[in-house]
């Protein structure tokens, strides 16, 4: 099974230079968290989330979220006050998008789809043919195919009935009401137990595929390479940062298995800390350390969570606060 197989084809998609508010209603109408930006020939060029419109230092607003839905579902027209809550300095789609999108080919199967979910931290994953955009994968969509999977397990061997012996016939038991076989407790605790025996091996499958793909991911990460159009799109995303008055910005979140040592150096934290990285996060930190440094700007490094009590994402964040 592959992305193509489980992916949802119908799209709300948004072009560059559509107004912000064109954005929102496009996310209202379409009750979805985030929509792609794409070009005239359909290539995915970002995305769009509610978090880019309103903020994420702004969770008053979200709150309102669910009430201006309502509106819209009555028939109410779009609510001014959500569109007076998109940031006021940028006015189109490319000016506030994340880019670039994270994708995945059409052909994917389901344990690239898993690892992509889960290293990249995302809720879902576009899906491309060739440089066309074509669907997108949720991780809903991926636990249902996950779900709809054949138990590998083979099937357990009917048991042999037993006899007992007796030294005397016994009386012969009175006639009972018929009871269909199947609406009985038993039977319902059977249903109820081969629920939960479906829902322990679609855990179990998709956690090893993810385990699997991250590290596939992992792998791939080492070998990347930051360009001059990524480190540019990050810069001008700090300096838009700084004019919504905040003193740091997130440079680059990534595996913490990237690092050489599994991120423990960070964690300690150890002064050496930059000799443990790879791939993009080294890029970064020696771009930092060439270009940024000089100007004043600070960068850190943490672990940003632990999943099982162990490191999982790493982060670079650039810093210029006092």
């Amino acid at each position: 099974m592959t992305a193509r197989d489980i992916m949802t084809r119908t799209l709300v998609s948004v072009k560059p230079k559509d107004p912000l508010a064109a954005v929102a209603k496009a996310l209202l109408t379409a009750r979805v968290s985030a929509v792609p930006v794409v070009d005239e020939a359909g290539r995915p060029l970002g995305v769009v989330s509610e978090w880019d419109l309103i903020g994420q230092h702004a969770p008053e607003r979200v709150r309102r979220r669910e009430r201006w839905l309502a509106q819209l579902a009555q028939g109410q027209s779009l609510s001014a006050e959500y569109l007076e809550a998109v940031e006021p300095s940028a006015r189109t789609a490319d000016e506030v998008m994340t880019a670039p999108i994270v994708t995945v080919e059409a052909d994917a199967d389901l344990a690239t789809v898993a690892g992509v979910l889960a290293v990249r931290k995302v809720r879902r994953v576009f899906v491309v043919e060739g440089e066309r955009l074509v669907g997108v994968v949720s991780r809903a969509d991926l636990a249902r195919a996950l779900m709809m999977r054949p138990d590998p397990r083979p099937a357990r061997a009917p048991m042999e009935p037993q006899t007992v012996s007796t030294t005397a016939p016994e009386a012969p038991a009175a006639p009972a009401e018929p009871v269909d076989p199947g609406f009985t407790a038993s039977a319902f605790r059977r249903l109820v137990e081969a629920h939960e025996d479906a829902k322990r091996e679609a855990r179990e499958r998709e956690k090893h595929a993810m385990e699997k793909a991250r590290q596939a991911l992992v792998e791939k990460l080492a070998d990347e390479r930051l360009d001059e159009r990524a480190w540019k799109d990050l810069k001008d995303r700090a300096l838009g940062a700084a004019e919504r008055g905040e003193k740091d910005f997130l440079l680059i979140r990534f595996p913490a298995a990237l690092c050489s040592d599994g991120g423990r150096m960070i964690n300690a934290p150890d002064p050496n800390w930059p000799q443990s990285l790879r791939g993009p996060a080294a890029d970064v930190f020696e771009r930092w350390r060439d270009e940024l440094k000089p100007a004043g700007f600070g960068l850190t490094a943490r672990i940003l969570e632990f999943p099982g009590g162990y490191p999982g994402d790493a982060g670079l964040t650039l810093t210029w606060g006092g």
